[in-house]
């Protein structure tokens, strides 16, 4: 028995409380933070929201107004070549050639002038288009003045056909009915 109760003893004492091994200390890892959108982001979404609905006037006050609270950043400089990339849109009610070439041109000579490339090949398009436009209203001109031409002439061929009858017909009745 004494075998039996060894083996009871040893068993009661694997199965006796021990006090748990303290838990792994914890490391704090701080939370990523997400990168925070820069303002132009969202300046540039409203912007083209606004021509998308052909609120020109509107992307123009936005574009300033970010010019104003972020002066002399490369967003800035951004936000200038926008605007004057809706000053030469077609689609913009107050577009004209000169509007377009001036807001470029003010562009380019701001200090940094980021896309000064693009704004000059813009500058280029502007001037091709414009001597496009202008050799079209000078065949314009010319169509309506030949049009003019033949329509004076033409007046000028009936009005002497006019008179040719009236004096065929005044020598028909000169001449009077043959003499029997």
């Amino acid at each position: 028995m004494s075998r039996g109760l060894l083996v009871v003893a040893l068993c009661l004492a694997a199965c006796g409380r021990r006090d748990p091994a303290p838990p792994a200390p914890v490391v704090q890892v701080p939370a990523p933070s997400l990168p925070v959108e820069a303002p132009w982001v969202a300046t540039l979404a409203a912007v083209q929201t606004a021509v998308d609905s052909g609120q020109f006037t509107l992307a123009d006050s936005i574009l300033t107004a970010f010019e104003q609270s972020e002066p002399g950043t490369r967003d800035a400089s951004e936000s200038a070549f926008w605007r004057a990339m809706l000053h030469a849109d077609p689609r913009n009610p107050a577009f004209t050639p000169a509007t377009a070439r001036a807001a470029l041109e003010a562009y380019i000579r701001t200090s940094p002038a980021q896309r000064r490339t693009e704004a000059e090949v813009m500058l280029r398009h502007l001037t091709l288009s414009d001597s496009l436009r202008a050799a079209q209203a000078a065949q314009r001109t010319a169509a309506e003045q030949r049009d003019r031409a033949h329509e004076e002439e033409l007046q000028r061929l009936r009005d002497e056909l006019q008179r040719t009858q009236a004096e065929l017909d005044r020598i028909k009745r000169r001449l009077g009915p043959p003499k029997p």
